[in-house]
């Protein structure tokens, strides 16, 4: 197996090629999120499950998909 060094290429960003962008950091995380239906669980319960929109209750998780916040 031969291998073959070279220079590493820049990349240059045009305002162009940020409209193409998959993630546009700046928005609302999944931390957020999370943090979001941990408060509503404590306050009344059950919150709506991040994962497939659900039901989530503070005991026994989620009634659509069985995820959890722990």
């Amino acid at each position: 197996m031969a291998a073959v060094a070279t220079a590493p290429s820049e990349t240059i960003v045009t305002g162009s090629d940020r409209a193409a962008r998959l993630f546009e950091a700046g928005g609302r995380t999944l931390e957020d999120l999370v943090l979001e239906r941990w408060d509503e669980l404590i306050a009344s319960g059950r919150a709506e499950c991040p994962v497939c929109g659900g039901r989530l209750h503070a005991a026994g998780g989620c009634n659509g998909c069985g995820s959890e916040l722990s």
